[in-house]
């Protein structure tokens, strides 16, 4: 209970009155080491060699008629002013994250600012770039946990609603950015992007009346300890939409950057297509990252990509691919780098302070 006592006088966890459970700090701290615990056995393991086999294999199946040379020398064309300013869009829809996470974050009584979380965002995406299941997002939980005194779980919670707003307004996009970029005739298989982001609403609309009437209902035949971290980690869900009205339009402007460095890849290309399109595909690609088979939907995203701009849009196949790898490079290799240089020069921080 003192060391309890010690997080609660933390600047960056003070509670506020809306915390529902009395005893909160203690389910936090105990649910915390069972957390930990979970955390350090799933980040790296077998699943890594076979999440980067499954996508070179696809990439080598649906990519074995592509005229690489032509592609290869659309890619050395590519006007390297406009890279730059990709990866600057790119890049400012980090803090707008971070301010949305924090967002979050303070509607479960946590104190804790954007830039507080800029690097931890950034860590957790490297992970992500690296591993599948989106264990980056459990990743960048844990740091929180570590450096903040806040439940894993909770945090967790939180991260949830983070990516439910994300995929709601994703859905939201591909409705409204096809039926203006389409209309009604679209190429039949196209159809599955339609089906996986349904699917994926109805599996939101349905997970949040669990969390919301089923799980308080179902959690009391568990063991203790199972009921504390599914109090936490409903209560980091369900009390992150409280802030709304003020992380649904960060959300959006999220969403506008994204589809910036979309625009600004294909000017790297001389290539042009009208917002509506490159809406779509921004947000078609986007939503294959949530594929948990390969780290950032690596090999599905890229397939689905160079079809959508083929097939959809009417480019030609060597100029798709040229914006597929392009814009891949500035979204997942550039994180890799800049994520990395992050996560050597924590774990030196790490080991100077640790003696």
């Amino acid at each position: 209970m003192a060391r309890t006592k010690k997080l609660e006088r933390h600047p960056l966890t003070e509670r506020v009155p809306h915390v529902e459970d009395p005893t909160i700090e203690q389910l936090a701290e105990e649910a915390g080491h069972t957390d930990e615990r979970a955390v350090r056995r799933q980040l790296f393991g077998w699943r890594e060699l076979i999440s980067t086999l499954i996508p070179l294999a696809l990439i080598a199946y649906f990519a074995r008629n592509v005229d690489w040379s032509e592609a290869f020398a659309a890619l050395r064309r590519a006007d390297p002013l406009y890279v730059i300013a990709a990866l600057g869009v790119y890049y400012l829809s980090f803090p707008v994250r971070a301010v949305r996470w924090a967002r979050l974050l303070r509607e479960g009584g946590a104190n804790i600012q954007g830039r507080d979380l800029l690097r931890i965002l950034l860590l957790g995406w490297f992970v992500n770039c690296l591993v599948p299941a989106k264990l980056g997002d459990l990743y960048r939980s844990y740091l929180v946990k570590r450096r903040f005194g806040i439940s894993l779980s909770r945090t967790v919670g939180v991260v949830v609603a983070e990516r439910l707003l994300d995929l709601f307004v994703v859905f939201v996009l591909l409705v409204v950015g096809g039926y203006v970029a389409f209309g009604r005739t679209i190429a039949p298989d196209l159809n599955i992007l339609y089906a996986t982001g349904a699917g994926l609403g109805l599996l939101m609309v349905v997970g949040l009346v669990a969390i919301y009437a089923v799980a308080p209902r179902v959690a009391r035949f568990f063991p203790h300890e199972v009921q504390r971290i599914s109090h936490l980690f409903r209560e980091g869900v369900l009390h992150s939409f409280r802030a709304l009205p003020v992380a649904g339009p960060m959300t959006l402007l999220v969403w506008f950057f994204e589809a910036g460095r979309l625009l600004l890849v294909l000017g790297a290309l001389g290539l042009y297509l009208p917002p509506s399109q490159i809406v779509f595909v921004a947000v078609a690609s986007s939503l294959l990252t949530t594929v948990p088979l390969t780290p950032a939907g690596f090999g599905f995203v890229e397939i689905a990509m160079v079809y959508v701009l083929t097939e959809g849009f009417g480019l030609a196949q060597n100029d798709a691919v040229a914006v597929a790898v392009l814009d891949r490079a500035v979204s997942v290799f550039s994180v890799i780098v800049v994520g990395g240089i992050i996560y050597v020069r924590s774990q030196r921080s790490e080991r100077i302070g640790a003696r």
